[in-house]
């Protein structure tokens, strides 16, 4: 016999910890929660804490980003210098996206009249290095998906895209992106 119960019967500490494993908790909704979007149901009172909590956090990060832009984010900012846009006047840098009251993410450039989005990705959004997960490239399209599922159009640029090489390419496309756009969507 062993120190826990009853070998036999399996009774014991052993027995009861795989009896409180193996007894499922009541779902709140009939589907797994990443089946069901979050606009689909109601957030429990826990997820809205959860996602304030959140969000404060990410404003912090993102009043700092935003003093201390990234090379490529410098890059996005000469490009947008030279198409004539201005910081502040036209677009915003570290825009904060919500669905309603909901927080979901900063954005690196937006245009809030426009619904429009430039992100800029740079190393840590290709390089295995900073991927310690391996589920960066699914991350950056699910969180694409989720800001355009909210009404925003999105375009992403590369680092590499705004080479000396490629600038020309890098102006025109960002051009082409924020003309078709604010032809999507007249402002006032």
């Amino acid at each position: 016999m062993s120190r826990g119960g009853n070998e036999r019967t399996g009774a014991g500490r052993e027995a009861g910890r795989q009896t409180r494993q193996e007894t499922p908790r009541a779902a709140p909704h009939d589907k797994p929660k990443e089946e069901l979007p979050r606009a689909e149901r109601t957030p429990t009172e826990r997820e809205k804490a959860r996602n304030r909590s959140r969000e404060k956090a990410e404003t912090l990060r993102a009043d700092d980003r935003r003093g201390k832009p990234t090379v490529p984010e410098q890059q996005m900012m000469s490009v947008l210098g030279t198409l004539g846009e201005r910081y502040g006047e036209d677009y915003q840098r570290e825009y904060k996206i919500t669905d309603g009251d909901w927080y979901m993410t900063h954005v690196d450039f937006a245009w809030p009249a426009d619904r429009l989005i430039v992100e800029v990705y740079g190393g840590v959004h290709r390089e295995p290095f900073f991927d310690r997960t391996g589920t960066r490239v699914a991350d950056d399209a699910r969180r694409v998906r989720e800001i355009e599922s909210v009404g925003w159009d999105v375009l992403v640029v590369h680092d590499y895209e705004m080479s000396r090489d490629n600038w020309l390419a890098a102006v025109e496309k960002v051009q082409r992106f924020l003309g078709e756009g604010r032809d999507r969507w007249p402002g006032p």
